[in-house]
């Protein structure tokens, strides 16, 4: 097998090994290791080889006739403001397609100018995703597409009837064509709409480009932010390259303001007592409500203010962070992450200011070259 030559520093990350049992691949842990001397060989052809696609930068799947049927309807409904109570709100104003799909603020304006309590996140390579929203109270694209629509602070449509009649009030013709006998019913109407988001996949990134055997993708600086952030940096950890989303899925403590501490207790109780869909509603009403993290859906104590780990894909372009939108840029998340989750062993500190700017340039090479707006630079 012929490997790439680079010329930059040493790098060493820990990525996967995979075995083959039968038709199943299980992960082991192994080391891939760049030693630099006038030439150094780098075994990201390896990886090129054992995961051959990331499925947040690769190239669509063909879909089915069915499906590209369904996502064309849904973009018309994606970008539909009747779909809202006052007419002024679509999918698309929150998510806007141009905009790497996030809207820039730190919460969303919905109907009546109503605010929610969330950061808005991207709708890139949500394909192959498993849980959804910051508490992950949804497995599946189909079951969310309702929640929005019926949320008071976001299309504020009153209830699933309503959704269902101003579609089929605009749509009839299409939902019959596609789903002769059914026309539109919740089932159709999601399944439309989560096709359409489906079929967002980004275009390569520098960083896949660069595993693809592209030497010349990543510079200088983006290279050592790479061997910091698997390294030294910790980041790694929570946001693993494995996959190309850089995300573990899991739910981590977030940080909250101490104002909402002091009613967390009390939220916490009163949730106790809702039905699942009462939660979700007090979610988007209630600052306090919205803190509680995981909690929300699974009711433990254990899950009291932890959050899914979001995907660091086209982070560069996705500002404000956080799951309330507090972090206004790029650098700022890096240096509160590094502050709040430092690996052990390391101080406050430890970290040099071009060693800092060399994690925060790593994750600009996230970035499709489609996806740079100019938002969150």
């Amino acid at each position: 097998m012929d490997l790439p030559f680079f010329r930059f520093g040493v790098l060493e990350w820990t990525l996967g090994r995979w075995d083959r049992d039968g038709a199943n691949v299980k992960r082991k842990s192994w080391q891939a290791l760049c030693l630099s001397s006038r030439r150094l060989v780098c075994l990201v052809s390896v990886w090129g080889l054992l995961v051959p696609s990331l499925d947040s930068g690769a190239e669509p799947q063909p879909s089915p006739p069915d499906e590209k049927a369904w996502a064309s309807l849904g973009a018309a409904l994606f970008i539909d403001t009747s779909l809202s109570a006052d007419g002024k709100v679509a999918c698309a104003t929150c998510h806007p397609p141009d905009a790497a799909f996030t809207d820039g603020k730190p919460v969303s304006r919905g109907v009546f100018d109503r605010t929610g309590t969330r950061n808005v996140p991207s709708l890139w390579g949500l394909a192959s995703a498993r849980e959804f929203f910051w508490d992950g109270r949804r497995a599946s694209l189909e079951t969310l597409m309702f929640d929005p629509l019926t949320t008071a602070e976001e299309h504020g449509m009153e209830g699933e009837e309503a959704v269902i009649s101003s579609v089929q009030a605009r749509y009839s013709a299409e939902f019959e064509r596609l789903f002769p006998g059914r026309g539109a019913t919740r089932e159709t109407v999601s399944r439309v709409l989560a096709a359409y988001v489906r079929q967002q996949v980004p275009p390569p990134s520098p960083f896949e480009q660069f595993l693809s055997g592209d030497a010349q993708a990543l510079r200088p600086e983006q290279r050592r932010g790479f061997a910091l952030f698997t390294g030294r940096a910790g980041c790694a950890r929570c946001h693993p390259p494995e996959g190309g989303a850089f995300t573990d899925g899991s739910y981590h403590a977030g940080e909250i303001s101490a104002a909402l501490v002091a009613k967390q207790a009390g939220a916490a109780r009163e949730l106790a007592l809702l039905d699942p869909g009462a939660r979700r509603a007090a979610v988007s009403a209630r600052a306090e409500v919205a803190a509680l993290g995981r909690y929300v859906v699974t009711l433990r104590a254990s899950d009291l203010g932890r959050f899914r780990t979001p995907s660091l894909r086209n982070v560069a372009v996705t500002a404000p962070y956080m799951r309330d939108g507090s972090v206004p840029t790029l650098i700022q998340a890096v240096e509160r992450e590094l502050y709040y989750r430092l690996p052990e062993g390391l101080q406050v500190g430890d970290m040099t200011p071009s060693e800092r700017s060399d994690i925060v340039a790593f994750l600009h090479s996230l970035t499709s070259p489609a996806a740079s707006t100019g938002i969150g630079r």
